[in-house]
């Protein structure tokens, strides 16, 4: 499984040792982990240009859609990076870890009123990182979409192509809210 991982790049020489151990632990546990724009893109206090920002944002989302789950140590608040980072990966409903440190007393407040199963809010301190990020990895994985094609007939598709454009969602959104509809009403079935 590919994982992106992405942290705060104003505090990055405070919190370049944790960085390290949560990519770490990822990969000794076996997860590719895909570039972090950590190291890549922050380079001392000097600014980007236009043209690298644009690059910067391009490169962030294609690694984002790479991937199967994303981790971001979240500690300090960053919302013109971390925060987009991490609005980024929810909208592309696949599971995102948000960790911080119970220890600096920083938790991100303004995600707390996310309301989504995709999202595993991980509180760590130096003694507890590792098992507290393989513990959100394992719902992570738990809460993976799986791909699933089906064929339909031509009068269907016109009727989702019409919905998708009437309504300005994609086809998959349409189904999966009608599906996730239907599943509330049935009182016998358990997730």
């Amino acid at each position: 499984m590919k994982v992106y991982f992405s942290g705060s790049r104003f505090y990055r020489d405070q919190y370049s040792e944790v960085y390290k151990k949560i990519v770490g632990f990822l990969k000794d546990e076996g997860y590719s982990v895909i570039d972090n724009t950590i190291d890549k893109w922050a380079k001392g206090k000097e600014q980007l240009s236009a043209i690298q920002k644009f690059d910067f944002h391009k490169e962030i989302v294609k690694s984002l859609d790479k991937s199967d789950f994303s981790v971001f140590e979240a500690s300090f608040p960053s919302t013109l990076h971390i925060g987009h980072e991490i609005t980024l990966a929810i909208e592309k409903g696949k599971p995102v870890i948000v960790m911080y440190s119970d220890e600096e007393g920083k938790e991100p407040m303004l995600f707390k009123g996310v309301s989504t199963e995709k999202v595993i809010w991980v509180a760590y301190n130096k003694n507890n990182l590792h098992d507290e990020l393989i513990k959100a990895v394992e719902a992570a994985k738990q809460n993976s979409d799986v791909r699933f094609n089906f064929f339909v007939s031509p009068k269907i598709l016109s009727y989702l192509d019409w919905v998708a454009q009437k309504r300005m969602i994609p086809r998959s959104v349409f189904l999966r809210n009608l599906i996730e509809r239907e599943m509330k009403k049935e009182k016998e079935f358990k997730a």
